[in-house]
């Protein structure tokens, strides 16, 4: 019976040690704790917010929108084959010396509005910016950071 309870515990301790290298990562504690992940989806984020616009072009508008659980979007109403995205650096410093990443590209492909996936912007700077066809031919046009 010793032999077995010990073959038992050996072959315990080896699954043990074994089964994290098979799991899936969790989300971290940051990105449970506020609700947000990376490419989300926005459309159930509580309480939107757009805190930074631009407005005002051949009727078309900018915006950073922001939810409560510190996600961040972008959303364009213009017209077909614009695109929208949302730009995230780590600070105001690194925003404004051009240290930022590009996320979400998101292509305006039917109706006069489109949304970017939500992003994480916990202790982050972001803005929303778009490519839009105009009188000048393609133009870049972006919000201020939020």
């Amino acid at each position: 019976m010793a032999r077995f309870t010990r073959t038992a515990t050996i072959a315990a301790l080896a699954a043990a040690l074994v089964a994290p290298l098979f799991t899936a990562p969790a989300a971290s504690a940051t990105e449970t704790a506020i609700g947000c992940t990376d490419g989300a989806n926005p459309s159930s984020f509580p309480n939107p917010s757009s805190p930074r616009v631009v407005d005002g072009f051949f009727y078309g508008r900018i915006e950073l929108r922001y939810s409560s659980n510190t996600c961040a979007w972008g959303r364009l109403t213009y017209h077909k084959s614009d695109l929208v995205w949302v730009d995230r650096a780590n600070n105001i410093t690194e925003a404004n010396n051009g240290n930022w990443t590009q996320l979400g590209i998101t292509e305006l492909t039917t109706g006069h509005q489109v949304f970017t996936p939500g992003y994480n912007d916990n202790g982050k700077v972001m803005r929303a910016c778009a490519e839009l066809s105009d009188f000048n031919g393609l133009t870049v046009y972006c919000t201020g950071w939020y």
